[in-house]
């Protein structure tokens, strides 16, 4: 027989052939779980950081898209035009929207809004947003929380009556005040329990 047609088998040691045990199979199931508990316990509170960080910087947006009105108005047509201003939709002052914004609403139908959407309020001209995760605001919970914010004008009251009269009330601002006294948690992942979404 030539050599070239020899052939020579070898066979693997014994301890090689072996796949996993069971018991090293259960370990190792053990410890991808463990490793997941982990990273969900941190990665689930940068949730409501980044719902928090989304509400701050749309919010600071539109305070700067009214400075900017403001400003324009006072110079073409006088500080008298500020008025004008008061409860007027701030979204409209944006060239776009943020997507997650669904229009003007009445405040009745405020219940119906998708969590994680801004409104606006035509009959009481309030902006809202409601809350995507309620669970890592200050005062916790699963039930829907609404934040809201107003266009409002300031103004110095001299005859004292709380209502702004041009031929009377002097204005000098405009700005979108805060009508909630809601604040988000400083979420520490580690210290956080992790709340099942409200519905």
């Amino acid at each position: 027989m030539p050599r070239w047609a020899e052939t020579t088998v070898r066979r693997r040691p014994a301890n090689l052939q072996r796949g996993f045990s069971l018991l090293e199979l259960v370990v190792v199931i053990i410890l991808v779980i463990l490793l997941f508990l982990v990273a969900f316990d941190r990665l689930m509170p940068l949730r409501g950081q980044a719902e928090s960080a989304h509400v701050a910087t749309t919010v600071g947006t539109l305070r700067s898209a009214l400075g900017m009105i403001t400003a324009e108005r006072v110079v073409k047509e006088g500080i008298s035009a500020l008025s004008s201003l008061e409860g007027e939709n701030p979204m409209a002052l944006l060239d776009e929207t943020p997507s997650n914004y669904i229009g003007e609403i009445e405040s009745a139908d405020r219940s119906s809004v998708p969590r994680g959407s801004w409104y606006f309020e035509r009959d009481s001209g309030r902006l809202g947003y409601r809350v995507r995760y309620p669970q890592y605001l200050d005062e916790p919970g699963n039930q829907a929380v609404h934040l809201t914010w107003r266009v409002t004008l300031g103004f110095t009251d001299e005859n004292g009556n709380g209502v702004y009269e041009p031929d009377v009330d002097s204005a000098h601002s405009v700005g979108l005040r805060s009508l909630h006294d809601r604040a988000w948690q400083n979420i520490e992942p580690s210290k956080t329990a992790v709340a099942s979404d409200p519905e």
